[in-house]
């Protein structure tokens, strides 16, 4: 029993933090990431919700979710506030940030690839 917790709540911080992050990507990244990886984590994500209601309780599901979805939006509010703060003080992080969000694709492409 509490490894299908455990497995539950794994798939849903794994696919909602892909929905979550997709807004932080630049036009050309998202585009790529919108069709490949993030349709991906929207099917996954509603899947893990009903296997999470056909194997537990409905006040379970709706607690894990939310706790889930407000914790990542939260984190990730958090490292964005950071990001702009350091963009602001260093010139260089604009100029890495596209090569860190297209590493970014290929390491998860590549993942799920292989």
């Amino acid at each position: 029993m509490i490894a299908e917790i455990f497995i539950f709540e794994l798939l849903l911080i794994w696919s909602y933090f892909f929905i979550a992050i997709k807004k932080s990507f630049s036009i050309t990244t998202n585009v790529i990431f919108t069709i490949f990886i993030s349709n991906i984590s929207i099917i996954t994500f509603i899947t893990t919700i009903i296997m999470g209601l056909v194997k537990f309780d409905l006040f379970f599901v709706i607690v894990s979710v939310s706790i889930i979805m407000i914790s990542i939006n939260y984190t990730y509010d958090y490292f964005k506030r950071r990001y702009e703060v350091y963009s602001k003080k260093y010139y260089l992080i604009n100029k890495i940030k596209p090569v860190l969000d297209c590493l970014l694709i290929l390491f998860i492409s590549f993942n799920i690839y292989y």
